[in-house]
């Protein structure tokens, strides 16, 4: 990692050249007026893949600034937020969320790898949502992104038998039950496959028209590991980001000027 030469800009993390922003859309009274966004999508944080040091090395780098933060879900490869199956990986992260919370928004949305996070450590956390997304008072729109493909039913059906009262309650009282998170992760490798081989354009886009028609102007995503960017002729922007895990990228969002750009390990 390297310092930037911005002083402005996260150390140990430069800027790509390519930004992308939309032309005309600039200044908008709507957005303006408000501190930039840090977003960290699909970590993939776990013991087994090596990557923690780097990205608590990265969380070491951001917060020496004061940019608001999203996470954006699947931070961790898998994270059960029940007693018993937690890690110190687990606990080290929700430390440094609640500290960083009382200089700057945290927000944290559940990926299709986290769960019951609102439950146990919402308080962590500025905001913390299990549902599909969160909407900021600025028609700023954040979501991890599983819930956008309506065809990937097989997913969808997978999300719900996991992800409510009942299975918390089952994992509560199970003695095995640090046993099937392990199932539970294996599983969640091959409930879509065929679908994650590819970007679902077309799902993506019906899914931004419709958060724009309820007055999101910005939406972000993660989730699809890969960028995409779609705007529509009214200047609604919706962003898929860059998975962190492959990447080692996380995304900076300036609201004055409607303008993401990429952080990249120098």
């Amino acid at each position: 990692m390297v310092f930037c030469m911005d002083p402005g800009r996260p150390a140990g993390l430069r800027f790509r050249d390519h930004q992308r922003d939309v032309d005309g859309n600039r200044g908008n009274p709507g957005i303006g007026g408000r501190k930039p966004l840090i977003l960290i999508a699909d970590a993939h944080v776990s013991k087994a893949r090596g990557n923690a040091p780097a990205f608590f090395r990265l969380l070491d780098a951001l917060a020496r600034y004061d940019d608001d933060l999203i996470f954006l879900g699947d931070i961790f490869d898998l994270w059960v937020a029940l007693p018993r199956y937690e890690n110190e990986l687990h606990r080290r992260f929700v430390a440094w969320c609640r500290q960083q919370k009382k200089r700057r928004a945290i927000g944290f949305l559940e990926g299709n790898r986290e769960f019951f996070l609102t439950v146990r450590h919402a308080d962590a956390f500025s905001w913390c949502v299990s549902g599909p997304w969160h909407r900021d008072q600025y028609g700023n729109l954040f979501c991890h992104g599983d819930q956008i493909n309506r065809l990937d039913l097989r997913y969808l059906s997978f999300r719900r038998l996991s992800k409510n009262r009942w299975s918390r309650l089952l994992l509560q009282s199970l003695p095995l039950g640090p046993a099937l998170a392990e199932h539970l992760k294996r599983r969640l490798k091959h409930t879509n496959p065929a679908f994650r081989r590819r970007l679902p354009i077309d799902q993506i886009e019906r899914f931004a028209e419709a958060r724009f028609r309820e007055g999101a102007r910005t939406v972000f995503a993660g989730h699809f590991h890969q960028p995409y960017t779609y705007c529509n002729p009214g200047g609604a922007q919706m962003h898929a980001l860059p998975a962190w895990m492959s990447t080692g990228c996380v995304s900076r969002y300036d609201p004055v000027e409607r303008r993401i750009e990429t952080l990249v390990p120098g």
